[in-house]
């Protein structure tokens, strides 16, 4: 058995529990399950691992069950089969207690608030995750998977005979030799193709998209809308620029929000007025005071936790 067999049967495994936890008296699920259970003998294997990692988890505060997998205490056989647990519990929104953030903090890949990071993977292509971000990677002998959990990446592909997919809630993006940005908001997915093209499916698959270069497309789970012009300046982060033409006061400093922590917000007089000019992002006070500046606004710093911009007094 491979490790990619024995998270996908685990992840089978997790959402068949749920499906008999929510309806134990269920005599047609039951039979289902056994149907499921007597099809391989890895699901067999599965659903005893799930027993045995459960058991292993039970009266471990949540906070301990954390520090526990992140110091690496767990043997690395089996982080990687609990990791394949709770990414399955996750899928069917059914969790242990204390792992309500698991697909975050399990990733194999994750940057902080205000962190950006470039890694090249073991096929050659580049992949960069924005602030806030992570990833999980997922190559086979048949497949190159990048399952974009939260934030925002761009990838630049690498010749290989493998398809390149990047998966997220919403649907799957299929690489045709190409460079492109994914943004993951909470209710859409966001594509900007820099180069080549893209091909889009929703989760229900029901029909693909075509994005070329210089197009972007938000999508759902659906259906596909047409692609749009893209603003290629919307992928300037990588160069650690934020690239304002003609945006309003409030949602500017939403996207700068995400390079800081503590909130950002502004008075609702000053929320309407129009910000263009290219702003750091690796130093957000510093773009802030110029914010200030342009549209001549007072910062006020309340308990270092939260910064307010505000007309002059």
């Amino acid at each position: 058995m491979n490790p990619s067999e024995q998270r996908q049967a685990l992840r089978e495994a997790a959402q068949w529990h749920a499906r008999l936890h929510a309806a134990p008296d269920c005599a047609e699920r039951r039979a289902q399950w056994q149907a499921w259970l007597d099809q391989s003998p890895l699901h067999g294997w599965a659903w005893g691992r799930l027993g045995q990692l459960q058991a292993g988890l039970v009266g471990i505060p949540g906070p301990l069950a954390r520090h526990t997998l992140a110091a690496g205490q767990v043997e690395p056989g089996r982080r990687t089969l609990l990791k394949g647990l709770v990414l399955g519990l996750g899928v069917t929104g059914v969790a242990l207690t204390g792992y309500r953030n698991a697909p975050t903090w399990l990733a194999d890949q994750r940057t902080a608030t205000g962190e950006r990071r470039s890694l090249t993977l073991q096929d050659g292509t580049r992949l960069t995750l924005n602030t806030a971000s992570a990833v999980d990677i997922r190559y086979s002998a048949g497949q190159r998977l990048i399952v974009l959990i939260e934030g925002e990446i761009v990838v630049q592909t690498a010749t290989d005979p493998r398809p390149l997919h990047v998966r997220t809630v919403h649907g799957d993006m299929r690489a045709l030799g190409t460079r492109f940005n994914v943004r993951l908001h909470a209710d859409c997915t966001e594509l900007i193709v820099i180069e080549h093209a893209v091909a889009v499916q929703t989760a229900t698959r029901e029909r693909e998209v075509r994005v070329d270069a210089g197009m972007a497309l938000a999508f759902d789970t659906g259906t596909l809308p047409e692609p749009r012009l893209a603003d290629l300046t919307r992928t300037e982060w990588r160069q650690g620029q934020l690239v304002l033409d003609g945006w309003p006061l409030r949602r500017a400093l939403a996207e700068l929000q995400r390079y800081r922590t503590g909130r950002l917000s502004c008075s609702d007089e000053v929320a309407g007025l129009q910000l263009a000019g290219v702003y750091p992002l690796d130093d957000t006070d510093r773009a802030l005071v110029a914010i200030a500046e342009a549209l001549k606004l007072e910062i006020n710093t309340y308990a270092r936790f939260w910064t307010r911009l505000t007309p002059m007094s």
